[in-house]
């Protein structure tokens, strides 16, 4: 498959891979606290930061990944600071980076700010998309993108709670449907052409 045709998996931090939980209540099992000094706001100097991340949801995605036959990709305000501070302690490897070049900090018109970098970066991609600041608008968008474009599912995430097996399942159902289609659809156009008109009316006898 190219890689123009390959689904992509667009992956936001802060909120599914580090939820916003207060100090009062406790964290799920499986998350370890890293002390980390990521760039992400321009003009600002990096700051040191705690973030809170679960090793088992790398191991998930690229599962996910693997049976999907997707990319991961970074969607993230931390951009390439995502592969330099995060990507070791989940266990990923060296990952695609969308870079919203400082644009994708206020929300728009009822979109998400990501979404124009988003829309220019992916082209005619299938698209599952994991973040917890989804707009009003955004659910129109991707329905509208699945019609003209291609197949495009937003799943929104708790940011208190960060990803669940269900967000995996949601994930897995939409690209392994897509991959049915896609698979029908190969087999329609074979059929057009007549690939298979020997084994419907078998071998022609002399």
């Amino acid at each position: 498959m190219d890689k123009a045709d390959r689904p992509a998996i667009l992956l936001d931090v802060d909120g599914p891979l580090n939820p916003f939980v207060g100090s009062e209540t406790p964290r799920a099992p499986g998350y370890q606290a890293h002390l980390l000094r990521p760039k992400i706001f321009p003009g600002r100097p990096a700051e040191h930061r705690t973030v809170w991340l679960d090793p088992a949801h790398g191991r998930q995605l690229l599962e996910l990944a693997a049976e999907t036959r997707a990319d991961l990709v970074w969607a993230t305000l931390w951009e390439n600071e995502a592969n330099r501070l995060l990507s070791a302690p989940l266990g990923l490897p060296k990952l695609e980076v969308i870079v919203f070049n400082g644009t994708a900090f206020q929300h728009s018109g009822g979109h998400h700010a990501k979404l124009p970098g988003i829309t220019a970066w992916a082209a005619a991609r299938p698209l599952v998309w994991f973040d917890d600041q989804f707009q009003p608008a955004d659910a129109d968008w991707a329905i509208a993108r699945s019609a003209d474009t291609a197949p495009t599912c937003i799943i929104p995430i708790d940011s208190s709670i960060g990803l669940t097996a269900a967000d995996f399942d949601a994930a897995r159902d939409f690209l392994l449907r897509h991959r049915r289609i896609q698979a029908l659809a190969q087999l329609g156009e074979m059929a057009d052409r007549g690939e298979f008109d020997e084994y419907l009316t078998g071998p022609r006898i002399e």
